[in-house]
């Protein structure tokens, strides 16, 4: 009877510990903990400045007029940034003609030129979708942090990194973060922060 006792003791003791571990059990991740945290109090973006696929300059800040969906994406990456390329692709296709869309690469050395290619290879067409790098190595890591994107050098002139299609409200604050393959959850967000 004592064992059963300390058995049901020490199980109750580790599923109370998961509960709280877990939010709840609503975060089995550290991915989906930081995600639930963004929901639960959205985030002021830094104002950084962005240059794109043409060249142009534009601050973060231009875009608080409307709602902006972002993705954290390299220009060489051989498989997620594909993917996040195919979701703005639907997204383009899908949103609302105000809403817009940037692909930030967090690759310093992915300048004008590739920044192109990136586009041309999507279709993307600024104003409307922006393929942007950050100018400058701290305004990079402080719009990194904020929004929770680990980037990590592969060894081999790649990156590995955590993805997601960042939804950015007209106050300019980071609001949810999306599975890239969860375009409809995002439009979803989007309608209902336009009623």
């Amino acid at each position: 009877m004592r064992a059963a006792l300390a058995t049901l003791a020490v199980a109750c003791c580790g599923a109370a510990a998961l509960w709280w571990g877990t939010e709840g059990g609503q975060a089995l991740t550290s991915e989906a903990a930081r995600r639930l945290d963004i929901a639960r109090a959205p985030r002021a973006l830094p104002d950084v400045v962005l240059h794109d696929q043409n060249g142009a300059l534009t601050h973060l800040s231009d875009y608080r007029a409307a709602p902006v969906v972002l993705e954290f994406v390299y220009t060489t990456c051989p498989d997620i940034c594909l993917a996040l390329g195919t979701a703005f692709e639907r997204l383009d296709a899908a949103l609302p003609r105000d809403a817009r869309l940037i692909s930030i690469s967090f690759d310093p050395a992915d300048d004008t030129a590739r920044l192109g290619d990136f586009a041309d290879r999507y279709d993307a067409t600024a104003p409307r979708w922006r393929v942007a790098g950050i100018k400058g190595d701290a305004a990079r890591a402080a719009l990194l942090d904020r929004a929770g994107v680990v980037v990590i050098p592969d060894g081999f002139g790649g990156f590995v990194h955590n993805a997601g299609l960042y939804l950015v409200d007209a106050q300019g604050r980071l609001t949810a973060v999306f599975d890239p393959e969860d375009t409809r959850g995002l439009r979803a967000a989007l309608a209902d922060d336009a009623r």
